[in-house]
């Protein structure tokens, strides 16, 4: 590869990191979020329409994002154990998915991220061709 090409694939794969990772934080701020209590009061009162609760296996909470019936949407944690909650949803008839933490291919994305950038980093470096100085 020339050097040119080189630097086209190195600041192409930095470019597509830092767009993956600008997402990702993005995405995280724009739901709002709400306290449990608030989601509780918000079920009891049938305004929630659909919970998606992504269960975490070694946090001890299990993040909810839920849909109101309005439309908005809203995200917050709860305890892995909690009974009371899956049992107000049951009795609003709440629609419930539930999700494995893991599963999640941006999750993925974001883990290998660090990974994808220093190979390709380590490939941009190997075919520089950098001569040492006697």
């Amino acid at each position: 590869m020339t050097s040119k090409l080189n630097r086209i694939v190195f600041w192409g794969v930095l470019t597509i990191v830092g767009a993956t990772l600008a997402f990702t934080i993005m995405q995280g701020k724009l739901q709002p979020k709400a306290t449990y209590s608030e989601f509780l009061q918000r079920v009891q009162a049938g305004d929630v329409a659909k919970a998606t609760i992504v269960v975490a296996a070694r946090s001890g909470a299990d993040q909810i994002d839920y849909t109101l019936k309005n439309g908005k949407r809203v995200k917050t944690v709860v305890p892995s154990d909690d009974r009371e909650a899956l049992a107000a949803m049951r009795d609003k008839l709440v629609n419930v998915e539930i999700r494995d933490a893991s599963s999640s291919p941006l999750r993925l994305l974001v883990n290998a991220t660090p990974f994808f950038l220093l190979l390709a980093f380590w490939v941009v470096m190997m075919r520089l061709k950098i001569q040492p100085r006697l």
